[in-house]
């Protein structure tokens, strides 16, 4: 069915807001309010449209009053007294207190003083607000079985409220007046995220953007403080209640900072009972005036005082709060007339005025000019004019922004000027992408609403559902493909979170409709599941000189590097080379080397998973460091989980952190310096030792000594170079779009092998010179002291040093086992290759939120709530079962409140953690997805 929006009042105008929409049968009237600018007909609106026999009881469900500015309540007496409707109205408690001073201060002003026809009068008012039922923020009213309706903060004025309104699967919000920024003495507008079919928001200030706040009050404190310094009189019309509450209290404490002495005034009662009101009903206001509500309340004003109509002309300066706000009647029109001649004087409009009202010709004119207070009255204006935004309605950027927060699928823009929601319309369709209209009085726009079908749901379908859907889309030009594959730039991805779940909707007779996983629909159909999968297959001819150069592993690294340059090329070209890829989507893609002929298919094991599943080695990869082979086999192999998959990336990571660390300059010119040192030690002490007769051969164990320093320096230095012009190899590789030679230095050098075989050879020499010194006891020191001390040094300082590895060893161990994030802190901190901080800014970055009793735990261990991040993105929420509730770098339980990060690949860790391995090293410690590449790594 289609929701029936008919616009009576506020349609392409600010005035008179009354809306009915009619939603699956039920129909609503959202406020029911005056037009301040016309005293004939056109003053309230043409209910008749609404039943045309009268009945407004059988015709509407309910009406819901949104505030209590006479636009949105004015003409509610008449419709239910004079009109006759008795059924259900709804309002805010504060709505309820204040409206009826409102009602009735207008009634005073309109007939007892200017002798106006009577509309209704004070039992009206009083008969009316019986009918009344109050609600509370965020409280739920169900009006009738399908119909419930919830009110949300809307700022504004005191109690103003946005409107929930739902009707079997349709659901509306209308905003009524509201203010997406907090003031002096109200907070910004609230509102939950929902589902809806439609928003009804209002367009005052369609196309203002408002400058800082605080600019603007600094500018009006300036021009009041100007003019009562030069003896002149202000006079600022307001309504009783809202903006000037706020105005008073900002007067009050400039008059406090300055010390200023000129009186301010307040010329109604009716101000008096409001601020009566305002200080019962502290808890809707802001929240810096409830937490100082218990030493002083914000509404007790020191400088403001009760004015008398005999005032108006008493000589000196002074500021005047009159009402009402428009100058369009009342003691403000008549203080407007005493002091606007005076061109000494000030009249400022903090507010906005309807067409057709006294302050709305002001805010036109030029001064000195003559303005029409009525048909017999010309008044001389010669005072200065100020207008100021201090209106409490939303600016352009707060419209949008609720609009996009809610994101409704349609929206209805009313109480604005014509021309200014023309141009709101267009950015709301074309930013947002959702259809948007703006009506005339009397016109009714009709929009399709939500009908849901109450299906069961298979437990297969439930469990695929829980899983988001990431997407990651490359968003690079041609041009940029070779950063992309030889430096590390700024992220080129955008990510999406499009949440499918993999289900069918199936009915059979005499069943409920229900969801199943379409591997499920196989088995009740009774059918076979096909997947079709294509390979390209094609030779590569490998020259003699790469044959001859190079080794069979150094050629397939070769081949895998120019194949993945290629699938980029694939990917990204809008002419492939070789085949045509449909739309240029491509989401997987792999290759295998074969030494004989490839037959003409190649199809994959469709039950691998890759995300959780060790990389394969293809030959070309680096070997695994031995603390991860150990963690590997200690854990049992492919048995060991997530978190055993993160500990082994970390070992090794640290391996090659190590091995980058010890053959770095410093290091090797110290370890050079100190074997060299050993050396020599050794020459001098052999050269100073000749009288010396030792009962054993120490002095050829000595010189073995020396001997293997001098082939470790030898070693070390041959593996340093080697590094060093592997890395410039490395550069020309990258420069050369990945034509050189990849993989080398995976390779285990020459003088890396030499250097093990020097070790373990060490360790025997080791024991041999221990068994020389034991069994040349007394007699070796006595006979050759120096040789002996020279020996039992070097013994020592083995010894020493090997504990030294083996402690550091078992330390690193534990901490991989036990306390990974000391590890990847002290890597983080040691060099940060990775990730950069653009890099991380796409990343969906959730709250963690435990499932309590009433959530029903059974359905996971929490919710991962998203966060807005830095870049604007949002993701969708997500689902945890209990075993993956727990981050899998520091082995802890998610908490209730944790921040999270979430990959490409879907898998989730704390903030902290994830954070400083991904600067580290920019892939998943699970999967190796790449988030620079966007891609597996290779």
């Amino acid at each position: 069915m289609a929701i029936e929006c008919l616009v009576l009042g506020a349609g392409q105008e600010v005035g008179k807001s009354c809306v009915v929409v009619t939603i699956n049968g039920k129909k609503i009237m959202f406020d029911c309010g005056m037009h301040m600018g016309y005293l004939d007909h056109r003053r309230y609106p043409d209910f008749s449209l609404i039943s045309k026999s009268g009945d407004f009881n059988n015709a509407l469900s309910c009406i819901i009053i949104t505030h209590f500015h006479l636009d949105h309540i004015g003409a509610l007496p008449y419709f239910t007294e004079v009109c006759g409707y008795n059924g259900p109205i709804y309002m805010t408690y504060p709505t309820k207190a204040l409206a009826p001073l409102m009602l009735e201060d207008y009634r005073k002003v309109m007939v007892d003083r200017r002798g106006e026809a009577e509309q209704f009068s004070s039992e009206h008012i009083t008969e009316c607000m019986k009918k009344v039922t109050a609600v509370d923020l965020k409280q739920t009213v169900l009006v009738d079985r399908d119909f419930l309706i919830r009110a949300y903060y809307a700022g504004h004025v005191l109690g103003a409220a946005m409107f929930y309104a739902k009707v079997g699967d349709a659901a509306i919000v209308y905003t009524g007046d509201y203010n997406m920024t907090p003031d002096r003495h109200l907070g910004a507008a609230q509102i939950d995220r929902l589902q809806l079919d439609l928003v009804i928001t209002e367009s005052t200030y369609a196309t203002t953007f408002r400058d800082s706040k605080y600019a603007r009050e600094r500018e009006f404190l300036e021009a009041v403080h100007k003019c009562v310094a030069s003896g002149g009189k202000v006079l600022i019309p307001t309504f009783a209640l809202g903006r000037a509450q706020e105005l008073c209290m900002l007067l009050d404490d400039y008059w406090e900072r300055m010390n200023l002495k000129a009186p301010i005034y307040f010329a109604a009662g009716l101000t008096i009972q409001a601020n009566l009101y305002y200080k019962v009903l502290i808890n809707w206001t802001s929240q810096k005036v409830k937490s100082t509500a218990a030493t002083r309340n914000a509404f007790d004003f020191k400088n403001v005082h009760s004015f008398d109509r005999s005032m108006i002309n008493a000589p000196g300066p002074c500021v005047l709060f009159a009402t009402p706000g428009m100058i369009s009647g009342g003691f403000s029109l008549e203080v407007f007339k005493q002091w606007a001649p005076c061109g000494q004087n000030l009249i400022t409009l903090p507010g906005y005025c309807v067409a057709g009202t006294v302050g709305h010709r002001l805010m036109s004119a030029k001064t000195p000019a003559k303005i029409n207070v009525d048909e017999n009255t010309q008044i001389d204006v010669r005072c200065q004019i100020h207008q100021l935004s201090f209106s409490p309605h939303t600016d352009a950027k707060g419209i949008m922004d609720l609009v996009k927060f809610l994101s409704p699928k349609h929206v209805i823009l009313v109480h604005g000027e014509k021309p200014k929601m023309a141009l709101l319309k267009k950015g709301i369709e074309s930013d947002l992408g959702i259809p948007c209209y703006y009506p005339a009085n009397n016109e009714t726009v009709c929009i399709p609403s939500t009908l849901y079908v109450k299906a069961d749901a298979s437990r297969e379908f439930l469990k695929s559902s829980l899983s988001p859907n990431f997407k990651f889309l490359n968003t690079s030009s041609r041009a940029d493909i070779d950063l992309i594959l030889n430096a590390r730039t700024e992220s080129f991805v955008q990510v999406c979170d499009d949440r499918v779940a993999e289900g069918v909707l199936t009915m059979q007779k005499n069943q409920h409709p229900k969801i199943v996983h379409q591997n499920e629909l196989m088995v009740m159909v009774g059918g076979e599941n096909h997947e079709v999968q294509f390979a390209y297959c094609c030779p590569v001819r490998v020259s003699d000189d790469c044959k001859d150069n190079l080794t069979q592993t150094q050629i397939h690294q070769t081949i895998r590097k120019n194949i993945t340059s290629l699938y980029y090329e694939f990917y990204v070209s809008d002419k492939p080379h070789f085949f045509s890829l449909k739309d240029k989507q491509l989401s997987t893609f792999s290759f295998k080397i074969m030494a004989t002929e490839p037959p003409n298919m190649i199809s994959s094991d469709p039950t691998r998973v890759p995300l959780l599943s060790r990389r394969e080695d293809t030959g070309g990869g680096a070997r695994q460091s031995s603390l991860a082979v150990l963690l590997g086999r200690l854990t049992g192999g492919r048995g060991g989980g997530a978190s055993t998959l993160v500990r082994e990336t970390a070992a090794r990571e640290l391996d090659e952190r190590r091995a980058d660390w010890g053959y770095s300059k410093p290091v090797v010119a110290l370890d050079m310096m100190w074997n060299l040192g050993f050396v020599i030690v050794s020459v001098v002490i052999l050269s100073c030792t000749f009288d010396e007769s030792p009962n054993v051969p120490i002095r050829i164990w000595v010189c073995g000594y020396a001997l293997q320093c001098v082939v470790h320096v030898v070693l070390v230095w041959l593996e340093y170079r080697r590094r060093n012009s592997q890395g410039e190899n490395d550069n020309e590789e990258n420069g050369e779009e990945g034509n050189g030679v990849l993989g080398i230095g995976n390779q285990s050098s020459v003088a890396k092998r030499c250097e093990t075989v020097n070790t373990m050879a060490s360790l025997l020499w080791w024991i041999v010179g221990f068994y020389w010194i034991v069994s040349g006891g007394d007699i070796l020191l006595q006979n050759a002291p120096s040789l002996y001390w020279l020996a039992v040094a070097f013994l020592a300082f083995d010894v020493f040093f090997a504990v030294f590895c083996v402690a550091l060893a078992c330390l690193i161990g534990v901490a991989l086992c036990c306390c990974l994030p000391c590890i990847i802190a002290v890597l983080y901190a040691v060099g940060q290759e990775g990730a950069s901080e653009a890099d991380l800014k796409v990343l969906p970055k959730y709250r963690f939120h435990i499932c309590k009793d009433e959530e029903k735990p059974s359905v996971g261990a929490g919710k991962m709530v998203p966060i807005e991040t830095s870049s604007g993105y949002l993701a969708n929420e997500r689902i945890l079962l209990p075993e993956d509730a727990e981050c899998c770098i520091c082995l802890s339980l998610y908490e209730d409140e944790t921040e999270l990060h979430a990959l490409p690949c879907n898998h989730h860790f704390h903030s902290t953690c994830i954070v400083k391995w991904l600067k580290m090293n920019a892939t998943c410690p699970l999967c190796k997805y790449n988030i620079l590449k966007g891609n597996e790594q290779v």
